[in-house]
Protein backbone atom coordinates (compact mmCIF):
# COMPACT_ATOMS: atom_id res chain seq x y z
CA UNK A 1 0.00 0.00 0.00
CA UNK A 2 1.29 3.24 -0.91
CA UNK A 3 1.16 5.80 1.77
CA UNK A 4 0.64 9.60 1.11
CA UNK A 5 3.24 11.83 1.74
CA UNK A 6 1.93 12.90 5.26
CA UNK A 7 2.58 9.33 6.04
CA UNK A 8 6.29 9.69 6.06
CA UNK A 9 7.54 7.51 9.10
CA UNK A 10 8.03 3.50 10.19
CA UNK A 11 8.44 1.94 13.18
CA UNK A 12 9.90 -1.61 13.86
CA UNK A 13 9.51 -3.10 17.21
CA UNK A 14 11.38 -6.33 18.80
CA UNK A 15 8.89 -7.31 21.73
CA UNK A 16 9.40 -8.92 25.02
CA UNK A 17 6.42 -10.20 27.01
CA UNK A 18 8.73 -9.73 30.38
CA UNK A 19 7.14 -8.39 33.64
CA UNK A 20 10.07 -6.26 34.40
CA UNK A 21 9.84 -2.49 33.65
CA UNK A 22 10.81 -1.47 31.24
CA UNK A 23 11.50 -4.93 29.74
CA UNK A 24 13.61 -5.49 26.47
CA UNK A 25 10.96 -3.98 24.32
CA UNK A 26 13.27 -1.56 21.50
CA UNK A 27 11.51 0.77 19.72
CA UNK A 28 13.06 1.93 16.05
CA UNK A 29 11.93 4.60 14.25
CA UNK A 30 12.89 5.13 10.16
CA UNK A 31 11.55 8.53 8.87
CA UNK A 32 10.92 8.15 4.28
CA UNK A 33 12.96 10.32 2.36
CA UNK A 34 13.39 10.30 -1.75
CA UNK A 35 16.93 7.82 -1.17
CA UNK A 36 15.23 5.61 1.43
CA UNK A 37 14.13 5.05 5.02
CA UNK A 38 16.51 6.96 7.86
CA UNK A 39 16.79 5.58 11.76
CA UNK A 40 15.94 8.59 13.19
CA UNK A 41 15.01 6.88 16.96
CA UNK A 42 16.39 3.18 18.42
CA UNK A 43 15.41 2.59 22.33
CA UNK A 44 14.41 0.47 24.87
CA UNK A 45 11.03 1.56 25.88
CA UNK A 46 9.37 -1.45 27.69
CA UNK A 47 6.33 -2.85 26.28
CA UNK A 48 3.83 -1.04 28.77
CA UNK A 49 5.06 1.70 26.95
CA UNK A 50 4.64 0.58 23.41
CA UNK A 51 1.08 1.43 22.41
CA UNK A 52 0.61 5.07 24.24
CA UNK A 53 4.43 5.55 22.36
CA UNK A 54 3.11 4.82 18.97
CA UNK A 55 -0.86 6.74 19.14
CA UNK A 56 1.40 10.35 19.96
CA UNK A 57 3.28 9.62 16.56
CA UNK A 58 2.34 11.86 13.93
CA UNK A 59 2.46 10.55 9.97
CA UNK A 60 2.65 6.85 11.37
CA UNK A 61 2.60 4.91 8.02
CA UNK A 62 3.28 1.51 9.19
CA UNK A 63 4.92 -0.68 12.56
CA UNK A 64 5.70 -3.97 12.39
CA UNK A 65 6.07 -6.01 15.40
CA UNK A 66 8.40 -9.11 16.17
CA UNK A 67 5.87 -11.63 18.08
CA UNK A 68 3.09 -13.47 16.84
CA UNK A 69 -0.42 -11.38 16.58
CA UNK A 70 -2.29 -15.02 16.79
CA UNK A 71 -2.26 -18.53 18.04
CA UNK A 72 -2.65 -21.81 15.96
CA UNK A 73 -6.48 -22.98 14.42
CA UNK A 74 -5.98 -26.36 16.38
CA UNK A 75 -5.21 -24.64 19.58
CA UNK A 76 -8.19 -22.18 19.34
CA UNK A 77 -10.66 -24.47 18.98
CA UNK A 78 -9.63 -26.38 21.90
CA UNK A 79 -9.36 -23.11 23.67
CA UNK A 80 -13.20 -22.17 22.55
CA UNK A 81 -14.33 -26.11 23.51
CA UNK A 82 -12.46 -25.28 27.54
CA UNK A 83 -13.94 -21.86 27.51
CA UNK A 84 -17.61 -23.22 26.37
CA UNK A 85 -17.36 -20.16 23.16
CA UNK A 86 -18.59 -20.64 20.38
CA UNK A 87 -15.40 -21.11 17.57
CA UNK A 88 -13.44 -18.38 16.67
CA UNK A 89 -14.81 -17.13 13.43
CA UNK A 90 -12.22 -13.76 13.59
CA UNK A 91 -9.01 -12.44 14.85
CA UNK A 92 -11.22 -10.28 16.53
CA UNK A 93 -13.42 -12.68 18.57
CA UNK A 94 -9.57 -14.34 19.95
CA UNK A 95 -8.29 -11.24 20.55
CA UNK A 96 -11.35 -9.95 22.88
CA UNK A 97 -10.89 -13.66 24.43
CA UNK A 98 -7.60 -13.32 25.30
CA UNK A 99 -8.24 -9.16 26.58
CA UNK A 100 -10.47 -11.23 29.21
CA UNK A 101 -8.37 -14.05 29.83
CA UNK A 102 -5.74 -14.06 33.07
CA UNK A 103 -2.28 -15.47 31.76
CA UNK A 104 -2.49 -18.15 34.93
CA UNK A 105 -5.31 -20.14 32.99
CA UNK A 106 -4.11 -19.10 29.57
CA UNK A 107 -1.01 -20.91 30.69
CA UNK A 108 -3.27 -24.03 32.30
CA UNK A 109 -5.34 -24.34 28.81
CA UNK A 110 -1.90 -25.00 26.91
CA UNK A 111 -0.34 -27.11 29.36
CA UNK A 112 -3.25 -29.09 29.20
CA UNK A 113 -3.31 -28.97 24.73
CA UNK A 114 0.12 -30.25 25.47
CA UNK A 115 1.29 -29.51 21.71
CA UNK A 116 3.35 -26.55 20.10
CA UNK A 117 1.46 -26.57 16.71
CA UNK A 118 2.79 -24.02 14.16
CA UNK A 119 0.74 -21.50 12.69
CA UNK A 120 0.35 -21.93 8.48
CA UNK A 121 2.17 -18.67 8.58
CA UNK A 122 5.08 -20.30 11.34
CA UNK A 123 5.80 -23.00 8.46
CA UNK A 124 5.46 -20.74 5.16
CA UNK A 125 8.68 -18.93 6.42
CA UNK A 126 11.82 -19.69 5.96
CA UNK A 127 13.43 -19.86 8.37
CA UNK A 128 10.38 -21.77 9.85
CA UNK A 129 8.77 -19.56 12.54
CA UNK A 130 8.73 -20.91 16.39
CA UNK A 131 5.25 -21.97 17.31
CA UNK A 132 3.61 -18.94 19.81
CA UNK A 133 2.80 -22.07 22.11
CA UNK A 134 6.51 -22.37 22.12
CA UNK A 135 8.33 -22.85 25.97
CA UNK A 136 11.98 -23.58 25.31
CA UNK A 137 14.27 -21.39 24.46
CA UNK A 138 13.26 -18.91 23.64
CA UNK A 139 9.92 -19.09 25.38
CA UNK A 140 7.02 -17.79 23.20
CA UNK A 141 3.41 -17.94 25.39
CA UNK A 142 4.22 -14.98 27.43
CA UNK A 143 5.30 -12.76 25.16
CA UNK A 144 2.46 -13.72 22.67
CA UNK A 145 0.11 -13.52 25.54
CA UNK A 146 0.67 -9.96 26.52
CA UNK A 147 1.44 -9.13 22.64
CA UNK A 148 -1.66 -9.86 21.85
CA UNK A 149 -3.23 -7.93 24.91
CA UNK A 150 -1.49 -4.86 23.83
CA UNK A 151 -2.63 -5.11 20.10
CA UNK A 152 -6.15 -4.77 21.34
CA UNK A 153 -5.24 -1.63 23.16
CA UNK A 154 -4.66 0.26 19.95
CA UNK A 155 -7.22 3.16 18.69
CA UNK A 156 -9.30 1.50 15.78
CA UNK A 157 -9.80 4.56 14.03
CA UNK A 158 -5.65 5.27 13.54
CA UNK A 159 -4.25 1.65 13.66
CA UNK A 160 -4.92 -1.40 11.18
CA UNK A 161 -3.90 -4.73 12.42
CA UNK A 162 -2.80 -6.74 9.15
CA UNK A 163 -4.12 -8.89 7.53
CA UNK A 164 -7.35 -9.18 9.80
CA UNK A 165 -8.57 -5.09 9.41
CA UNK A 166 -9.19 -2.98 6.50
CA UNK A 167 -6.81 0.09 6.07
CA UNK A 168 -8.78 3.17 5.82
CA UNK A 169 -7.55 6.85 4.31
CA UNK A 170 -4.06 7.74 6.53
CA UNK A 171 -4.11 4.38 9.18
CA UNK A 172 -1.29 3.10 10.73
CA UNK A 173 -1.02 -0.46 9.36
CA UNK A 174 0.07 -3.24 11.76
CA UNK A 175 1.88 -5.83 10.92
CA UNK A 176 3.82 -9.10 12.05
CA UNK A 177 7.38 -9.47 11.02
CA UNK A 178 10.45 -12.04 11.32
CA UNK A 179 13.71 -10.06 11.36
CA UNK A 180 15.24 -13.59 11.30
CA UNK A 181 12.76 -14.65 7.54
CA UNK A 182 14.14 -10.95 6.44
CA UNK A 183 17.47 -11.38 6.52
CA UNK A 184 17.30 -14.58 5.20
CA UNK A 185 15.47 -13.06 2.15
CA UNK A 186 18.45 -10.52 1.86
CA UNK A 187 21.46 -13.26 2.11
CA UNK A 188 22.57 -11.91 5.54
CA UNK A 189 23.01 -14.53 8.37
CA UNK A 190 20.18 -14.66 10.32
CA UNK A 191 21.43 -16.94 13.01
CA UNK A 192 23.70 -17.13 15.23
CA UNK A 193 24.04 -13.42 16.32
CA UNK A 194 22.37 -13.60 19.82
CA UNK A 195 24.14 -14.92 23.09
CA UNK A 196 24.02 -14.03 26.49
CA UNK A 197 27.44 -15.81 27.26
CA UNK A 198 30.00 -13.16 28.07
CA UNK A 199 32.76 -14.87 26.33
CA UNK A 200 30.52 -14.51 23.54
CA UNK A 201 30.55 -10.51 23.27
CA UNK A 202 32.92 -9.64 21.15
CA UNK A 203 32.30 -12.00 18.22
CA UNK A 204 28.85 -10.91 19.00
CA UNK A 205 29.20 -7.51 18.40
CA UNK A 206 31.18 -8.02 15.44
CA UNK A 207 29.05 -10.18 14.00
CA UNK A 208 26.09 -8.02 14.20
CA UNK A 209 28.44 -4.95 13.06
CA UNK A 210 29.02 -6.92 9.51
CA UNK A 211 25.12 -7.91 9.72
CA UNK A 212 24.10 -4.30 10.12
CA UNK A 213 25.83 -2.72 7.07
CA UNK A 214 24.89 -5.62 4.36
CA UNK A 215 21.74 -4.85 5.16
CA UNK A 216 22.47 -0.97 4.80
CA UNK A 217 24.22 -1.62 1.61
CA UNK A 218 22.11 -4.04 0.31
CA UNK A 219 21.18 -2.82 -3.02
CA UNK A 220 24.80 -1.84 -3.64
CA UNK A 221 26.62 -5.25 -2.21
CA UNK A 222 25.55 -7.51 -5.04
CA UNK A 223 27.39 -8.12 -8.25
CA UNK A 224 24.63 -10.01 -9.36
CA UNK A 225 22.68 -8.26 -12.66
CA UNK A 226 19.39 -10.70 -12.02
CA UNK A 227 19.58 -10.71 -8.08
CA UNK A 228 20.36 -6.34 -8.36
CA UNK A 229 17.39 -5.96 -10.61
CA UNK A 230 15.00 -7.86 -8.16
CA UNK A 231 15.75 -5.88 -5.12
CA UNK A 232 16.19 -2.44 -7.14
CA UNK A 233 13.48 -1.11 -5.75
CA UNK A 234 14.28 -1.89 -1.93
CA UNK A 235 14.67 1.39 -0.12
CA UNK A 236 18.01 2.18 1.04
CA UNK A 237 18.62 1.66 4.82
CA UNK A 238 20.82 5.27 6.43
CA UNK A 239 21.53 4.63 9.71
CA UNK A 240 24.08 6.75 11.99
CA UNK A 241 26.71 5.64 14.18
CA UNK A 242 25.25 6.17 17.18
CA UNK A 243 21.97 4.32 16.34
CA UNK A 244 24.41 1.57 14.61
CA UNK A 245 26.31 1.22 17.98
CA UNK A 246 23.33 0.58 19.67
CA UNK A 247 22.28 -2.07 16.94
CA UNK A 248 25.62 -3.91 17.51
CA UNK A 249 25.75 -3.81 20.95
CA UNK A 250 21.95 -4.71 21.76
CA UNK A 251 20.67 -7.91 19.64
CA UNK A 252 16.79 -6.65 20.79
CA UNK A 253 18.05 -3.08 19.34
CA UNK A 254 19.35 -4.91 16.38
CA UNK A 255 16.10 -7.10 15.87
CA UNK A 256 14.48 -3.51 16.22
CA UNK A 257 16.11 -1.85 13.30
CA UNK A 258 15.36 -5.01 11.17
CA UNK A 259 11.49 -4.88 11.72
CA UNK A 260 11.49 -1.01 11.30
CA UNK A 261 13.25 -1.70 7.95
CA UNK A 262 10.88 -4.56 6.94
CA UNK A 263 8.61 -2.20 7.66
CA UNK A 264 9.41 -0.24 5.42
CA UNK A 265 10.33 -1.93 2.36
CA UNK A 266 6.52 -3.35 2.63
CA UNK A 267 5.16 0.51 2.45
CA UNK A 268 7.46 1.34 -0.39
CA UNK A 269 7.95 -2.30 -2.29
CA UNK A 270 4.55 -4.08 -1.39
CA UNK A 271 5.58 -6.52 -4.61
CA UNK A 272 8.06 -7.91 -2.60
CA UNK A 273 5.77 -9.48 0.00
CA UNK A 274 3.01 -12.26 -0.55
CA UNK A 275 -0.51 -11.08 -0.12
CA UNK A 276 -1.97 -13.67 2.84
CA UNK A 277 -4.91 -13.81 0.75
CA UNK A 278 -3.53 -15.17 -1.79
CA UNK A 279 -2.40 -18.16 0.57
CA UNK A 280 -5.08 -20.11 0.02
CA UNK A 281 -5.81 -21.00 3.59
CA UNK A 282 -8.76 -19.73 5.52
CA UNK A 283 -6.74 -19.91 8.88
CA UNK A 284 -4.88 -16.78 8.29
CA UNK A 285 -7.97 -15.05 8.69
CA UNK A 286 -7.61 -16.13 12.81
CA UNK A 287 -4.28 -17.06 12.79
CA UNK A 288 -2.68 -14.28 11.14
CA UNK A 289 -0.01 -13.59 8.49
CA UNK A 290 4.30 -12.57 8.45
CA UNK A 291 4.79 -10.07 6.32
CA UNK A 292 8.75 -11.24 5.05
CA UNK A 293 9.89 -10.36 1.64
CA UNK A 294 11.34 -12.35 -1.09
CA UNK A 295 13.84 -11.66 -3.60
CA UNK A 296 15.53 -13.32 -6.79
CA UNK A 297 18.25 -14.74 -5.39
CA UNK A 298 21.76 -16.42 -6.60
CA UNK A 299 22.34 -20.02 -5.47
CA UNK A 300 26.22 -21.85 -5.03
CA UNK A 301 25.69 -22.58 -9.06
CA UNK A 302 25.10 -19.32 -10.20
CA UNK A 303 21.42 -19.93 -10.85
CA UNK A 304 18.71 -17.79 -9.94
CA UNK A 305 15.97 -18.72 -7.61
CA UNK A 306 12.90 -17.05 -5.83
CA UNK A 307 13.46 -16.88 -2.38
CA UNK A 308 9.99 -17.37 -0.69
CA UNK A 309 9.97 -16.61 3.27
Amino acid sequence: MQTSDFLDTVAGVDFSGSKSEPNETWLALGKFDSMGVTITRLERIGSHKIGPELSKLAGLAAAGFDFPFSLPAEFLQYLADKRNLTPFQSWQSVAECMAFLPYEEFDEIALAFNREPKRYADKSTKPVAQSPLHRGNPSMMQMTYQGIRMLTTLNPEKFAVLPFQSVGKDMCQVLEVYPSATLNACGIQNKGYKSKEKKDKDAMFALRKTMIRQLASLRESTKDPAVAASIKDCPRLEINAKFESTAITSDHAFDAVVACYTTAMFVRSPKYFVDPLDADNLDVLTEGWIYAPSFVKADAKGAKTSVAT
